[in-house]
């Protein structure tokens, strides 16, 4: 089976919606159309479409909800290039087309893929960006409903390898399968041969086939990556830099030359290095949760806490964004990860993780709560501090010490009452639980008494007492109860 490379030529183009085939009037209300076909448009691509199937034995997938799509796209193929109606199947959701691809490739059947930019709700990046971890040279189309530029580069660094943008007619179709299979141009052509050189680890013939591009075309940030490449490949590193840089200077929105000069710094252990260019491609392309979560990670080894909290913060809000519940986890893990190093830093990212545990009804662990409810009485937000303790509390309702913490948070508040209430019942569970603690002892005694509590305020005071008398004049305090 021959096998095809990825080639990242975006185009993104929404279709005309020309008149509609008088034998498929009923389309009209959905998604897609099937338009009237251009001959010459479909006799100019149907020969590169019609080698991926015979030669490559190659199928397409259309993964996702829209059968509209998927019927027409299946009708329209038949039609205009008699490709068998099962050769084009519909796959419902990401999970499945992995196992479909991986059945496929077994049978050296190769796959196609047009998968929607959002499915079952959520955002389709995390899918792709799974799949060409897996599949790098199976292709991806994305289906989308407007060209959002922003979104298109972050499909772009996902994996994906074209776009189309529906409602799309039979040419748009053809055409950009066309094309993604085979690049339209000649420099397209050699850029597609040089990174095959490079997966081939044939870097002296990369490195020629990048000096060719670059005769054609001076100054291709494409042919500048490949030598660039070629050249770290044969160990020229300092060469290669320069090439990247230059890549870089000549594409300014070209995204690729930055992640390249990032891996080569975190390579050298570069990482002040590493973390500039980072940011750099956070300002270009800012909706990327990998990254913010990789700058995070950095401005962590560097020791600065508080900054790779929120850089953690904003990864878990994007996962959020496209309404993946793995944030949850996500942001629990960093919370953690942050409290452990500077629990100042993390107050934040607790409550982030409290609220889309509720939103996605996910359930926590008690001593998360309870590092929250400490947090919170740290900031004087006792009223919040013991809504945290009271989670903590109904998840382990036999740990003394949340409801000692939870007391505690009410002192912080004045309501000596409540707080009192709490101390009781942390003794009720444990009677000894404060001994070899004096000051959280001779706490409990001074709010006992001021909630007129007075038999429980002499039981911790004379403990306090029996262990060092002189301790902050607690003596006088008991002759004050007698």
């Amino acid at each position: 089976m021959k096998k095809r490379s990825g080639m990242k030529n975006v185009y993104v183009v929404k279709s005309a919606i020309a008149d509609i085939d008088d034998n498929h009037k009923e389309l009209e209300a959905k998604n897609i159309y099937l338009l009237k076909s251009d001959d010459q448009v479909v006799n100019r691509f149907r020969d590169i479409v019609l080698d991926f199937v015979e030669d490559d034995d190659g199928i397409f997938l259309v993964v996702g909800q829209d059968k509209a799509f998927f019927q027409n796209f299946r009708k329209s193929f038949y039609k205009e290039l008699q490709i068998d109606l099962e050769r084009i199947m519909l796959v419902p959701n990401g999970r499945r087309a992995l196992d479909e691809t991986r059945v496929h490739m077994e049978y050296q059947k190769l796959p196609l893929l047009f998968v929607e930019s959002t499915m079952e709700r959520r955002s389709s990046l995390a899918f792709i960006e799974e799949f060409k971890a897996e599949f790098k040279d199976v292709l991806v189309i994305v289906l989308m409903t407007e060209a959002d530029e922003r979104l298109v580069a972050q499909f772009v660094e996902a994996g994906a390898d074209n776009f189309i943008t529906k409602p799309a007619s039979v040419n748009v179709l053809i055409e950009k399968i066309a094309n993604t299979i085979e690049p339209p141009d000649q420099i397209g052509k050699m850029i597609r041969e040089g990174k095959s050189r490079l997966k081939k680890i044939e870097f002296a013939l990369a490195y020629g086939v990048a000096r060719d591009i670059l005769e054609l075309k001076p100054g291709s940030p494409a042919g500048l990556m490949i030598m660039g490449d070629a050249l770290k490949g044969l160990c020229k590193r300092d060469d290669a830099l320069k090439m990247y840089v230059k890549a870089s200077e000549n594409a300014p929105m070209y995204l690729e030359p930055l992640t390249k000069i990032v891996e080569f710094f975190r390579e050298e252990g570069d990482l002040d290095n590493a973390l500039e260019y980072l940011k750099k491609i956070d300002t270009l392309s800012p909706l990327h949760f990998g990254r913010k979560k990789e700058i995070g990670e950095l401005l962590f080894l560097k020791g600065d806490i508080a900054l790779a909290a929120k850089y953690y913060e904003e990864a878990v809000r994007l996962v959020h964004s496209h309404k993946l519940p793995e944030c949850v986890q996500m942001c629990e893990d960093f919370s953690d990860k942050v409290y452990n190093s500077d629990p100042g830093a993390a107050c934040s990212l607790f409550e982030l993780c409290s609220r889309l545990a509720d939103i996605y009804k996910t359930e926590l662990d008690w001593p998360f709560y309870s590092r929250l409810g400490m947090l919170l009485r740290r900031q004087k937000r006792w009223e919040e501090s013991v809504k945290a303790y009271s989670l903590a509390s109904q998840k382990a309702p036999h740990d003394e010490n949340i409801l000692f913490n939870m007391g505690m948070a009410y002192v912080e508040g004045k309501d000596y009452r409540s707080a009192a209430q709490k101390f009781e019942q942390a003794i009720g569970l444990n009677a000894s639980f404060f001994k070899g603690k004096l000051a959280a002892a001779y706490v409990m005694g001074q709010v006992f008494i001021k909630a007129e509590k007075k038999k429980n305020a002499l039981l911790v005071l004379r403990y306090v007492y029996s262990e060092d008398p002189t301790y902050k004049k607690v003596e006088k305090v008991l002759n004050s109860i007698k």
